[in-house]
């Protein structure tokens, strides 16, 4: 930037920016000034130029307070849609910041309306409250995930000019407004429409008032379609369903590559009889394990797909496995991160067929505390493919359709149990939390040749499912203490501690570059290594782990660029790398969650008007929140549904006989609700309170 006494030019707002983002300290006029060399008597110009890209929101992502010293600007904030209510208002999350929540008190000015998962310009009005919730106006709309979606017609009405006023409510739980649509008799879809059906609606048209001018696209089916609860869980979340053929033809020839011609500095582990356990529908096996008893305890070998040899870094592989994040286990439905040729091909470990593999090779004492350890890349061939039923069956002595094939050591499935157990004990002794959550994850669905849903099984949780979580939280553990040890720049996983009152369950866990505490499985560090094949956050801690081995083994040849230059441009990678991994987590549990809710309002629809149990979760000012314990899927029994006389929220003292005590209501309780409606469209429940319930 010149001295002179003519306005900051446009074209040195980069400059500016660049000062501006080196830090994280409160800058002010002066210190910018500074910081380019420029002369005090600017700072009023400079005053002016920063106003300017606040409002264009160049300033929105510098962390929080960096130009606190600097009065007068705009508060401008990068903020992604999350809920639409029916009054048109939104409620919206700061990017960087998932926690916080705004109050979007109008649309855009040029009409585009707003979607949930749009990141969205937003100046911030003053706070008028220490615990207020903060309130802003949209300003411009960066970017969003979809321009359509999908609606179930709730009504069509003929009017005198012969075009049908269709009614639809969206699919997507997170909009509550109802929308009107104007058909004429030339469009294609008039003869189509009725009650049920679900359709596709562009929102590409500006809003002119509540009921927007959306256009119908596409008709999807009916609402109770057998594959409907997918498809509109794919939808609403907008998830990355279909590869490029880049990608694919990228994958395919990944996967010829036949994987004993890179057994080169690799540890053959082909004589190992290591075994995957999995769900009997599983196809991609990121895991397999072996276990011997020794004289101090236990010697433990668990390999893992080595991924990272067929998906480069930067590669196209690569950057659509980054978008995906991880791969989404809807029901009867998988969209894997990566291609089928690697997910369930070259990279899966099945049994018979050479892989390669990284593993971790692990002493115990007859405690299961670690002695001794150590990691590297391999080459191995599983010996069996067994199913948690197999191995439970065979510890249980039960007679199983599909016995553990006779090739395996006798004494396999039981030295992996008790070396499951000692890991078991160690962890309860350390502190690990453990609760009955009464999870949707919990269960598994079971569907006919339709694909209709016909039954929701809790899943097993026996010894034969604990040896497989054992072995995995060994090896996560082992790698985030070799990282610490190492001085890894890599990926973590923490878990922060409830606040006092707060469920363990109800605290997310989180990806971090920076190693913290992992309060739920009470461990100094942790990290997610053992699935690469379906989480990217693993694909990226086996990089960073074979490229610190690689560099221990030859000489340092980093010239011309610090280490410290190095390690804070990887740091700031990594932080956003977290934060897109975070996003896919959450897009993929909520995904899961919204179609499982679609398969149970489809599945419960015939016992409408019957009453069934469910755990009490929670309360909140409008309603109890459920898990029925039918599906083990989460419902609300609002406020309205409850009898006059329950009690629930009568501040009073009064003696009055209650339908329900308050402890019955307190979370885990068990409580008898009637089924009054389902909505498969949008995956919810209508339940009234049990009055023959006592």
């Amino acid at each position: 930037m010149r001295k002179g006494s003519g306005p900051l030019p446009l074209s040195e707002h980069g400059a500016i920016l660049h000062a501006l983002e080196a830090g994280s300290a409160p800058m002010g006029l002066a210190d910018i000034l500074h910081a380019l060399g420029l002369p005090l008597s600017l700072k009023a110009r400079l005053r002016t130029v920063l106003h300017e890209m606040a409002l264009a929101g160049e300033l929105a992502t510098l962390p929080p307070c960096r130009l606190k010293a600097i009065t007068g600007l705009p508060d401008i904030v990068r903020v992604t849609l999350a809920h639409l209510r029916s009054d048109g208002c939104a409620y919206a999350y700061q990017s960087h910041t998932p926690d916080t929540s705004i109050l979007l008190v109008s649309g855009l000015s040029d009409g585009t309306f707003l979607l949930p998962g749009d990141e969205v310009l937003v100046r911030l009005r003053p706070s008028t409250g220490r615990n207020r919730l903060r309130e802003g106006r949209p300003i411009r709309l960066l970017s969003r995930q979809i321009s359509s979606f999908p609606a179930h017609l709730t009504a069509c009405c003929l009017q005198a000019d012969t075009t049908c006023l269709a009614t639809f409510e969206p699919c997507d739980g997170r909009i509550d407004l109802t929308v009107t649509v104007s058909v004429t008799q030339d469009n294609a879809f008039f003869t189509a429409l009725k009650p049920g059906v679900i359709a596709l609606l562009d929102t590409t048209l500006p809003q002119t008032s509540k009921n927007a001018p959306f256009v119908i696209t596409r008709l999807l089916g009916d609402c109770d379609a057998p594959d409907m609860a997918a498809t509109l869980s794919i939808l609403t979340h907008a998830l990355p369903e279909n590869f490029t053929p880049e990608c694919e033809a990228q994958a395919h020839l990944a996967s010829q590559s036949p994987a004993a011609l890179a057994k080169a500095d690799r540890r053959d582990l082909r004589d190992l009889p290591l075994i995957t356990i999995d769900d009997d529908t599983a196809q991609d096996f990121d895991d397999a394990i072996w276990a011997e008893e020794t004289v101090e305890g236990f010697h433990l070998v668990i390999a893992i797909a080595d991924v990272s040899h067929y998906v480069p870094e930067g590669s196209i592989l690569d950057q659509e496995a980054l978008i995906r994040g991880n791969s989404v286990y809807l029901p009867g439905h998988v969209l894997p991160m990566l291609p089928e040729s690697l997910s369930a091909g070259a990279c899966s470990l099945k049994p018979h067929e050479d892989r390669l593999c990284v593993y971790v090779d692990l002493t115990l004492t007859a405690e299961g505390h670690c002695v001794s350890g150590h990691l590297g890349r391999g080459l191995m061939r599983s010996a069996a493919r067994l199913t948690y039923q197999q191995v439970q069956s065979a510890l249980d002595g039960c007679e199983s359709p599909f016995p553990p094939p006779n090739t395996l050591p006798h004494t396999l499935l039981r030295t992996l149990a008790k070396a499951a157990t000692a890991l078991r004990e160690e962890a309860l002794s350390r502190g690990e939390k453990s609760e009955n959550t009464h999870a949707s994850d919990a269960y598994s669905i079971a569907f006919d040749q339709m694909g209709y849903p016909v039954a929701f099984k809790p899943r097993p949780q026996g010894l034969a499912q604990d040896i497989v979580a054992r072995f995995m939280i060994a090896a996560n553990r082992f790698v985030a203490d070799f990282m610490q040890q190492k001085s890894v720049l890599g990926m973590f996983r923490t878990h922060a501690a409830p606040k006092a009152g707060q469920q363990v369950r109800r605290v997310p866990a989180h990806y971090s570059p920076v190693a913290s505490r992992h309060h739920g499985l009470a461990l100094p560090a942790y990290a997610h290594f053992t699935s690469p094949i379906r989480r990217y956050a693993d694909l990226v801690t086996h990089r960073a782990v074979i490229a610190t081995l690689e560099s221990s083994s030859r000489p340092d040849r980093s010239e011309g660029e610090t280490a410290a230059e190095s390690g804070l441009q990887k740091m700031q990678i990594l932080h956003a790398l977290a934060g897109h991994l975070h996003f896919t987590e959450r897009r993929a549990a909520s995904a899961t969650l919204a179609c499982q809710n679609r398969l149970a309002a489809l599945f419960l629809r015939p016992l409408c008007g019957h009453a069934m149990t469910a755990y009490v979760t929670g309360t909140t000012r409008s309603a109890v929140t459920l898990t029925l314990t039918k599906t083990g899927t989460p419902s609300l029994l609002f406020r309205s549904a409850l009898p006059d006389d329950s009690g629930l929220y009568d501040d009073s003292h009064t003696t009055h006989a209650p339908w329900r005590s308050e402890a019955t209501l307190q979370p885990g309780c068990l409580l008898s609700v009637v089924l009054r409606a389902t909505n498969p469209a949008r995956g919810t429940l209508t339940l009234a309170a049990d009055s023959d319930a006592h």
